[in-house]
């Protein structure tokens, strides 16, 4: 596992029971203890859904709730997140881990794990049995076990607590333990640590806003982090408009929660808007997987950059919130960069070394009007079937809007049934992962019992409806032949500029449009196009031979997004009737429309270029600066006329020339 790139200690005030990020309390001038959390350490405050869900998971665990009554106290539970293969989280009640509340997707239930401080408490209330053991060791076999998960203690001769015995495959085994207030103190006693953050925050908005001159937007998201970001640039006395990204995927409470901020603060609000677009092109790419993100182009990049092109041609200052507690991506992120695929906003986020427990204060304390879905025991907002969620939280949305999950279950099985997947696909969501050879993937089959993998490239076949094969002849010859399936040569000849020089040589080779031979050139490349084989001789081969591929597979796959229109500097490309149409008289060759486009650069190089290189990855993608490379296409343009050289430059200029 990556190590975070940034940690918090956890310390707890023994005075006034309150949870404290310095380890002297504001409030009592007390020494706070440490509380040994797993990492980040980026705790929060349980709500009464998360309550609720602790007492039902010890009802499920125990068949009595006598436990809760035992360990939460007074109300000063907090849970932080902890590694698992789904969803757990440790519960710290009175400063003390008590426990971890985690959900099974074996059995669909929340559940509860025993740990040094509660098993004890279980054990006399009669809760679970008792292995008496000489020396305990790791996975030591204590006896036959009735239900997965049941658990046990293992005391040592003196009846002391020495590990806790869990059923595994039928057989109590040992696995080691761990060793071992209200939320309304939390500002006093946290007074100077809440107190910095919220300056810092505010001086970074007040300086970026000044220092670079952009329009101040607030990217909306209906979660804890943008209302707070939103509260904080409202503080720094700049008036934002909000901008908020609807997918078609959002839970009704976050639409209700983007009107009702608005409305209370009384700002312009921008929607970027995808409509059904998810739910047409789920048809095309098959379900989106955490390496197979095809959604955030359609969804997200391409709705933002129309709005951003609009609304923002001299750029703007985007203020989102993120955090970099949120992932390990996120920790080693800094608080101001560029998107690559949306340039025009420079990104910056006050709330990067801000803490889960200091947005909840924060929040708590203005009393703004968050989602509320936190209170019905969701952590994570956004799309609500996104492929980096987790089981439980796929569950949670089931569990509460039944009519939304049906709508994406029903998706699922018409999937299923495509690719001659089995029920757990579904019901494990084994779908988040594209690669059947991936870590995430193969960790859960092997919980499962699953010991053969799926076989990738009938996978990539099945949801492509291409299979396809390369012949590398040699450095600057290289041929792509189509084994099943079929492209269409209008691609070539609607599309050619792209790739080429001039229009195609046509050779007729049979009474079909298809059945065609069509040779392009550039410079002193050669390009020979059938609809089943694509052949390249000249420097680059292969890469050329890929991007003619990409621009046939688009042809045929087109879902509308219109992300080559947005990114054309020339606006020499345009969609019609779910094709891409170039204009060969503007077009510059840059490619930028390949680049952007999510058939090319996320079905064709996940599907079929793995394909051609036998290997399931595919291959790394370049990072480049997408602005770079689009005033580079422009200064190579000079070439066709000095009228089109000042078109292409004048449309960058507008388009791409960014303050800041």
């Amino acid at each position: 596992m990556r190590p975070w790139g940034v940690t918090l200690t956890l310390y707890w005030c023994p005075n006034c029971n309150v949870p404290l990020r310095q380890r002297i309390c504001s409030r009592c001038g007390g020494e706070g203890f440490k509380v040994n959390v797993s990492e980040p350490g980026d705790a929060r405050p349980a709500f009464a859904s998360d309550l609720s869900l602790i007492r039902e998971a010890m009802l499920y665990e125990f068949g009595s709730d006598t436990l809760y009554g035992e360990l939460i106290v007074n109300g000063a539970v907090y849970l932080n997140k902890t590694p698992h293969y789904d969803d757990m989280k440790e519960v710290i009640s009175g400063g003390t881990i008590v426990g971890r509340l985690y959900f099974d997707p074996s059995t669909y239930a929340w559940r509860w794990r025993l740990n040094r401080v509660s098993a004890p408490i279980a054990l006399d209330l009669g809760l679970i049995r008792a292995f008496k053991v000489e020396k305990a060791k790791p996975l030591m076999d204590l006896g036959p076990g009735d239900r997965e998960g049941d658990q046990a203690v293992v005391i040592d001769n003196s009846g002391e607590p020495v590990a806790l015995a869990v059923v595994r495959r039928g057989r109590y085994r040992v696995q080691t333990i761990r060793k071992p207030s209200s939320f309304d103190l939390f500002e006093k006693c946290n007074d100077l640590w809440v107190r910095s953050r919220i300056s810092k925050a505010i001086k970074h908005l007040v300086i970026m806003a000044e220092k670079t001159g952009l329009p101040p937007v607030v990217s909306y998201s209906g979660g804890k982090d943008s209302i707070t970001a939103l509260s904080l640039t409202l503080e720094a006395g700049l008036e934002p408009i909000i901008l908020f990204n609807d997918t078609g995927l959002e839970l009704p409470p976050t639409l209700k929660n983007v009107d009702t901020v608005a409305h209370k603060f009384n700002l312009k609000l921008l929607t970027a808007s995808a409509g059904n677009r998810f739910w047409d092109s789920v048809n095309v790419f098959g379900p989106p997987a955490k390496d197979y993100r095809w959604c955030c182009k359609v969804v997200k990049m391409a709705p933002i950059a129309r709005i951003y092109k609009k609304h923002f041609p001299n750029g703007l200052l985007a203020i989102i919130g993120q955090r970099a507690f949120e992932s390990v991506d996120r920790s080693r992120s800094g608080a101001v960069w560029r998107n690559r695929w949306l340039p025009a906003a420079l990104n910056i986020s006050p709330l990067q070394e801000w803490d889960q427990l200091t947005v909840w204060f924060y929040i708590l304390q203005k009393r703004l009007p968050v989602n509320e879905l936190y209170f019905k025991g969701f952590d994570r907002l956004g799309c609500f079937m996104c492929p980096a969620g987790n089981i439980a939280e796929y569950y949670m949305v089931e569990r509460n809007y039944p009519e939304c999950w049906r709508r994406w279950e029903h998706v699922l099985i018409e999937w299923k049934e495509r690719l001659n997947e089995s029920d757990h696909w579904i019901r494990y969501h084994l779908w988040r992962w594209l690669n059947p050879l991936s870590q995430g993937r193969r960790r859960l089959e092997s919980w499962l019992g699953i010991k053969k993998p799926s076989d990738w490239r009938l996978l990539y076949e099945r949801i492509s409806g291409l299979s396809i094969t390369s012949d590398s002849l040699d450095e600057k010859h290289y041929r792509i032949m189509i084994r099943s399936g079929k492209l269409s040569l209008d691609s070539i000849r609607e599309q050619w500029s792209i790739i080429a020089d001039a229009p195609p040589e046509e050779v007729c080779s049979g009474n079909s449009k298809d059945n065609r031979i069509l040779t392009l050139r550039k410079a002193s490349d050669v390009v020979i196009v059938r609809s089943n084989e694509i052949e390249v001789r000249g420097s680059d081969a292969q890469e050329t031979a890929f991007d003619v591929l990409k621009i046939m597979v688009r042809w045929s796959k087109c879902c509308s997004c219109g992300s080559c229109e947005i990114w054309c500097p020339t606006k020499s490309i345009k969609i019609r009737e779910s094709h891409p149409i170039v204009n060969p008289r503007e077009c510059i060759g840059c490619k930028a429309c390949i680049e952007a486009c999510p058939i090319a650069e996320v079905f064709t190089e996940r599907l079929l270029i793995p394909q051609l290189l036998n290997n399931p990855k595919g291959r790394p993608r370049r990072k480049h600066s997408f602005i770079l490379e689009l005033q580079r296409s422009a200064r190579k343009a000079g070439h066709k006329s000095n009228k089109k050289t000042e078109l292409t430059l004048e449309d960058l200029s507008n388009f791409l020339d960014f303050r800041g």
